[in-house]
């Protein structure tokens, strides 16, 4: 397979591997928790000082998730990165990705965000000028940035070719989100004009590659077609902390709020006491579920604005604009709404099927309980709880709307698809340096093993990721 390189020649770099098979099964102690709710054998393995505040209550929401982490940050008014508290107040309004990351984050220790959002050393320079202080408590997160490690190696390496090329989108890649947007509409007036069910079912899909395009950008600076993704049944906002905070930062841990939220549902940790449901009855509920998962979200998220906890945001309307157009296409109100319903029923289903087997779950693959890295380097973190797969990989199209070059974006999460292809040689090349033997999966084994790591009750006693030590 071929990809193009800092805007020079194509060069064939990878080779496809399966997974391996599960690790042999083995004795793991139950989890024993003392009166704080702290997880005492998950803490002493991935180094967490804490057990997240918040992370076992019934509703769990961005808001939950952001506010658990402030209090396990204990970090007053301040924002913590590595260890010296700034006073980013005065910043808040000048801050050039928008306020929103500085407001929902103020009071925690953004140490992770501000290495994997700022690839440039410019943030760098403007930090002495919100200096409050230096820290001396150990930081909540176990994961390091040191200037020799993978990441800041990577960072450095890749720094010359975002110079070059910009980290922001191609118009292909700017006209393809667009055009999505333009199909997923024009399908949506031709099932209301045409009474065709199957045609709203269609609209639903391609509203769901819609979503799943526009996550590039709501990681991004604000732009209007983040907001493409809130004509789904979400929140960009809310996602922004929930995925961009949370799954992005802290992938597959215990703070990951992507597994959190989809417990006890899902239960991708191999925890020895998983009930015989947890392990092989989602081949029938998934079934049920998947199709409601988005109306499960704007429920929750009614919640709290009922409460007052959320606000509720503009852009949350979108999906009532939808229907009120499609009342005006169809013949009725109830055919409108039930045409409604099908179309975001197959939304949901679409986009909760490509989450769940794009890159993340398989046994092989980290999950908290297994054994760690010695070496906390966040960068290696990244590659231990991703894959990527050889169907998608080198397509910008299959990119965007199936979470392609995952490893990547997940180290570089706020660079646009469209600019990854160019950072392959540096990463190969950084990956090479470090011993770290970077292959594609094929999807087929993906979507087994994310059958095999549900029912999966034995930890992996090797340190996870490419290089086992």
């Amino acid at each position: 397979m071929s990809l193009p390189g800092g805007g020079g020649p194509c060069m064939a770099v990878w080779l496809t591997q399966p997974l391996k098979k599960m690790a042999p099964k083995q004795d793991f102690p139950r989890r024993s928790e003392n009166s704080n709710g702290i997880d005492q054998n998950g803490l002493a393995n991935t180094g967490f000082r804490h057990y997240p505040s918040g992370r076992d209550l019934a509703l769990k929401t961005s808001l939950t998730w952001i506010n658990g982490k402030r209090k396990d940050d204990d970090v007053g008014p301040y924002w913590r990165i590595h260890d010296k508290l700034y006073d980013m107040t005065n910043f808040i309004d000048k801050h050039p990705g928008g306020k929103d990351w500085l407001l929902v984050t103020k009071g925690t220790d953004i140490t992770e965000a501000f290495e994997s959002s700022h690839i440039n050393t410019v943030a760098e320079s403007i930090l002495p000028k919100y200096y409050v202080k230096d820290i001396s408590t150990p930081r909540n997160s176990p994961f390091t940035f040191h200037e020799d490690g993978f990441y800041k190696t990577l960072k450095r390496k890749v720094q010359p070719i975002l110079k070059k090329v910009g980290k922001g989108p191609t118009w292909t890649m700017v006209l393809m989100q667009d055009a999505l947007v333009l199909t997923f509409i024009l399908l949506t007036v031709a099932a209301c004009l045409t009474h065709s069910y199957t045609l709203a079912v269609f609209a639903g899909i391609v509203l769901g590659m819609t979503g799943n395009c526009a996550h590039n950008f709501f990681h991004q600076r604000d732009n209007w077609r983040m907001y493409y993704f809130d004509l789904l049944l979400f929140s960009s906002y809310d996602w922004r902390i929930s995925h961009g905070l949370s799954h992005h930062l802290f992938p597959n841990t215990i703070y990951d709020m992507e597994v959190s939220a989809l417990e006890p549902i899902w239960e991708f940790f191999p925890k020895p006491d998983k009930t015989f449901m947890q392990r092989y009855g989602f081949y029938v509920y998934e079934l049920l579920v998947i199709p409601i998962g988005m109306f499960i979200e704007v429920i929750k998220r009614m919640c709290h604005n009922y409460t007052g906890e959320l606000r509720l945001r503009p852009e949350n309307l979108l999906p009532v604009v939808e229907l009120i157009v499609m009342i005006l296409f169809a013949e009725s109100v109830g055919m409108a709404v039930r045409m409604w319903l099908v179309l975001h029923m197959a939304c949901s289903s679409w986009f909760f099927i490509i989450g769940l087997i794009a890159a993340h779950h398989h046994p092989d693959i980290y999950h908290h309980g297994d054994a760690v890295r010695e070496d906390k380097d966040w960068g290696l973190l990244q590659l231990d709880a991703v894959r990527d797969r050889v169907e998608v990989t080198g397509n910008l199209f299959l990119v965007s709307i199936a979470f392609g070059d995952h490893s990547l974006h997940h180290l570089l999460p706020t660079v646009d698809h469209s600019k990854l292809p160019y950072l392959y040689p540096a990463f190969l090349e950084t990956c090479k340096e470090f011993g770290i033997p970077f292959k594609l999966v094929r999807q087929w084994d993906l979507f087994i093993g994310r059958y095999q790591q549900l029912a999966n009750i034995t930890p992996n006693p090797n340190p996870p990721g490419y290089k086992k030590s």
